[in-house]
């Protein structure tokens, strides 16, 4: 069981993260829309993110520590606000903007823990600790979209240095320039939104390893949790290195070298990662031990195998991904089309052997996860036969189509998202097959 202080801590930081990454969500279409009604809408529904989150806080402190954690993270966001301008102004420009940032969170968080009392009690019934690993894997999958429309609009070298932002600090580049949509500079927004949201990332799986030190987990949970963090950082370096190839702040493009392997086991380890966060939440689900206990001698081989293939897949699509759009690898692209649509096969095989062995099991988790991994499989399977027309229909066309970019997004997040399943399968067969306790 887990204390009363780390329940609170959990909660705070559950709603603090949710309702930041909504207001991210929000935020990133409303500049997609900037200047018209649509963005305006959006960015107000944004600021009231942070007193519908409070609602769910038991105390009018549990509030205002919400705001605070939220506007912490959205400092990241402050740097692009006032970029630009002369280090002085800048500097006086910030400052007030943090300020109004962190007085008008909490105030929205205290506001939002008043309503309180409109709410049915079920707070204790929830487990904080679930809940913000649940939050986090969002996050990530989130960040997987962003990364998915980047590659989709051929958008990845669309800022050609890092860790600069053309030549600004990543954090202060301006966003006027990033939404100017200077012909000169296509898919600046996509490529910077999604360093933004990988800064994101990387603090709260830093926030994350803390928070699973101090509950309570044992030395498995607490591996998995460094491992994450670890590669979290590996892939805001890898997608770095895969602009420039080589560690410099140089802007110009002659002089850099541009990495395609980087740029394919980047979009592998970013789905990985997401697996990963999925994997270490269900450790502290409560009814993990019913779910292992109900598993079979078996299970974990069929699991293992299905998320060896899903990773050989992977790489497979990544692979693809990233060549399709070059003259010089068509032909090899081609090759790796053909063998990722043979290899399908054997996922959904698979998919269904596991899918079918956990819904005859007599736990309703098991069997939810069984249901799961069938929709995914089957969605993935439809989503792939339009990613593949669309495409096809594309073909010679001098800019991507948005139809294109939408489709190919989501079978990468689909794809993302039968991972995920897979790897939760893996959870409940591994901890019955090794017979411990991961909490």
């Amino acid at each position: 069981m887990t204390n009363k202080p780390n329940q609170s801590m959990a909660r705070i930081l559950t709603l603090a993260l949710g309702a930041t990454t909504a207001m991210w969500v929000f935020s990133y279409i409303a500049l997609l829309f900037s200047g018209k009604t649509g963005g305006e809408v959006l960015f107000v529904l944004a600021a009231l993110c942070i007193p519908v989150a409070s609602r769910h806080a038991k105390s009018r402190i549990e509030g205002a520590w919400i705001g605070f954690v939220s506007a912490l993270i959205n400092l990241l966001l402050i740097g692009s606000i006032v970029g630009g301008q002369a280090p002085g102004d800048m500097l006086s420009l910030g400052a007030l903007w943090a300020g109004g940032l962190f007085v008008g969170s909490i105030a929205l968080g205290v506001v939002g823990s008043l309503l309180h009392g409109q709410l049915k009690d079920c707070t204790c019934e929830m487990d904080w600790h679930v809940g913000f690993l649940a939050v986090a894997s969002t996050l990530v999958f989130l960040m997987l979209i962003t990364g998915g429309l980047v590659t989709g609009m051929e958008a990845g070298l669309a800022v050609p240095d890092w860790p600069n932002s053309y030549g600004h600090n990543m954090l202060l580049y301006p966003l006027t320039e990033m939404v100017a949509q200077d012909p000169e500079k296509p898919g600046v927004f996509f490529e910077h939104a999604h360093r933004l949201t990988g800064m994101f990332v990387g603090l709260v799986s830093l926030i994350m390893v803390v928070c699973v030190w101090f509950w309570n987990a044992n030395s498995f949970v607490r591996t998995i949790a460094i491992l994450i963090f670890l590669f979290v950082c590996l892939q805001g370096l890898m997608g770095g290195l895969r602009v420039t190839g080589l560690f410099t702040l140089e802007q110009n493009r002659e002089l850099l070298q541009p990495n395609l392997l980087l740029g394919i086991v980047h979009g592998v380890v970013g789905q990985l990662i997401f697996a990963s966060f999925v994997f270490l939440c269900a450790q502290f689900m409560a009814n993990r031990n019913e779910a292992h206990n109900a598993t079979k001698r078996g299970d974990l081989r069929w699991t293992s195998l299905l998320c060896l293939a899903m990773f050989l897949q992977l790489i497979l699509g990544a692979a693809y991904r990233h060549t399709m759009g070059d003259e010089v690898l068509a032909q090899k692209a081609t090759h790796i089309l053909y063998t990722h649509i043979a290899f399908a096969v054997i996922v959904l095989v698979f998919a269904i052997v596991v899918g079918i062995r956990y819904m005859g099991r007599g736990n309703i988790t098991l069997k939810k996860t069984g249901v799961l991994l069938h929709i995914l499989v089957m969605a993935q399977l439809l989503l792939g036969g339009g990613a593949l027309v669309v495409i096809i229909l594309a073909k010679g066309d001098s800019t991507v189509p948005l139809y294109e970019v939408i489709t190919t997004t989501a079978h990468q997040a689909n794809g993302a998202l039968l991972l995920a399943a897979s790897f939760l399968a893996l959870a409940w067969a591994t901890k019955c097959n090794n017979g411990a306790s991961t909490c």
